[in-house]
């Protein structure tokens, strides 16, 4: 699981120059790895501040590092949970 979500996570480049290589999916995916931490695995962690990131390269950075630290932090189960939730994306 986590090689597929990596894997989809390089479609958003750390070096990237335009918004149309920073979308959505790199904040939702980190809002929900956060929510489903602190649901199922009563794991608080501080919430990547998107409204603050100035371009696109910092925005899919901070994105991929949290979603990353996040899903590590996750019991198997709820990595499953988390896997599951987006597996149509990590799957495409």
């Amino acid at each position: 699981m986590f090689s597929k979500i990596e894997k989809f996570l390089e479609k958003f480049p750390t070096n990237a120059t335009s918004w149309l290589q920073a979308t959505d999916e790199v904040r939702d995916l980190s809002r929900t790895s956060r929510e489903f931490l602190a649901e199922y695995d009563d794991i608080k962690v501080e919430a990547v501040d998107f409204t603050a990131i100035k371009t696109p390269a910092e925005w899919n950075t901070k994105g991929r590092e949290s979603i990353l630290r996040n899903y590590d932090m996750m019991r198997p189960h709820t990595q499953l949970l988390f896997y599951e939730q987006f597996e149509d994306w990590f799957n495409a």
